[in-house]
């Protein structure tokens, strides 16, 4: 696909190319001086923005903290949800067998009583949308299988990272190799 120098915008006929032919994605590989595996920067170019490669272990490590994030959120909400609905009925209780209570007493409950059910609307209503993915998180054997798998990745990436090329001729004798 051609995009001319002056206008790097895509056409939209170039974009329904690009969206209807997703296997053609377009790679820049930028070699440098040094034959080494960390020193060559992959550039992922589609629809003329660029991307670095990606972290794998930094991915990881965010997708595990996010994970633990819902977890924790998810069951803090439910206690904060069983808290609310313990005051509500100590409020309505409060109401139902006083005597006499005066305006501003009825006024204080009223308020108290707003603030108590709207924090467990707000618990109720965030837990619904956590709901599968606590669900989904919740086994343990996750958190266990992403740490062995980030353990991995980073072991790869140390191998990777090391990885240099030996010339086996003296093809390259006039450049810089190391």
């Amino acid at each position: 696909m051609n995009v001319s120098k002056k206008d790097p915008r895509l056409t939209p006929k170039q974009i329904d190319k690009l969206l209807n032919n997703p296997n053609k994605i377009e790679f820049e590989v930028q070699p440098v001086p040094v034959y080494t595996t960390s020193e060559i920067r992959v550039v992922f170019k589609n629809a003329s923005k660029e991307y670095d490669s990606l972290d794998s272990v930094e991915s990881l490590k965010t997708f595990g903290a996010f994970i633990k994030d819902v977890i924790s959120r998810y069951e803090e909400n439910q206690r904060r949800q069983e808290e609310a609905e313990t005051m509500e009925m100590d409020i309505e209780h409060a109401i139902e067998l006083a005597e006499k209570l005066t305006e501003k007493e009825k006024k204080q409950l009223y308020c108290k009583l707003t603030d108590v059910l709207q924090t467990r609307r707000a618990c109720k209503s965030e837990n619904e949308i956590l709901q599968p993915l606590y669900d989904y998180f919740k086994d343990k054997t996750l958190l266990s299988k992403l740490a062995q798998l980030q353990g991995t990745v980073s072991s790869i990436k140390e191998i990777v990272s090391n990885r240099s090329y030996s010339c086996r001729t003296a093809i390259l004798s006039d450049f810089r190799t190391s």
